[in-house]
């Protein structure tokens, strides 16, 4: 059976741009997408394995390599400081996951560490597994996610951080120029007096210059 009939049979949803057969009976296939060489690098070699003694080698198309790259990575938020890489690096080898990589993120303003933690794993199937599961040190447990999302949540009543207006405690509106408690639009301070109610810096709550966004 020709590699193109055993994808259309077994792997029908995949994309592949081009299959190249050298005069050494190689078989070569780019994949058009970064999920595209995960479910041939996977799951397509054991189909290979059972279908004669066909060998191919996989790329992924140029163009979709960063994509393959950020489909082994995942982030974990609000990591105290105290516990260190290595031992979250631990954790995740008991529990059988083949991590690469631990790195804490930092500041690029200040260049201090953060608390969000860059994991990167030797394969999208181990990501995956570590974003439903999560993550467990000793008895403390984190919630994963597979993208970093830079731009943090913020409440537009008291304008804090890490909440929406919904579960805000205060409900006190707060004002993004002053930090007085009325709406933006009946604020008459001027540029010269503006006070973030998050770090009191001379900037909008808003303003993304502000060092607890940048946190």
């Amino acid at each position: 059976m020709q590699v193109s009939d055993l994808i259309k049979k077994h792997l029908k949803d995949i994309r592949v741009n081009d299959i190249q057969l050298s005069r050494i009976g190689m078989f070569t296939l780019y994949a058009s997408y970064a999920s595209s060489f995960n479910r041939l690098l996977n799951e397509f070699t054991a189909i290979l394995a059972t279908n004669g003694p066909t060998s191919a080698e996989l790329y992924v198309l140029r163009s979709s390599q960063r994509i393959k790259d950020t489909d082994k990575i995942a982030f974990v938020k609000r990591v105290d400081l105290e516990i260190p890489e290595d031992r979250i690096t631990v954790a995740l080898k008991d529990v059988g996951l083949d991590v690469i990589d631990v790195i804490r993120l930092k500041n690029k303003e200040r260049n201090i560490p953060t608390q969000t933690i860059k994991v990167t794993f030797a394969d999208a199937q181990n990501r995956n597994t570590f974003v439903q599961t999560g993550l467990q040190v000793d008895f403390m447990h984190f919630v994963t996610e597979a993208k970093h999302n830079s731009k943090p949540v913020q409440c537009y009543v008291c304008l804090k951080y890490n909440h929406v207006a919904k579960y805000c405690k205060t409900k006190q509106q707060a004002c993004a120029r002053c930090g007085g408690n009325h709406q933006i639009d009946k604020c008459k301070g001027t540029a010269d007096i503006w006070k973030c109610c998050s770090c009191k810096g001379s900037h909008l709550a808003t303003s993304n210059e502000c060092p607890i966004y940048k946190e």
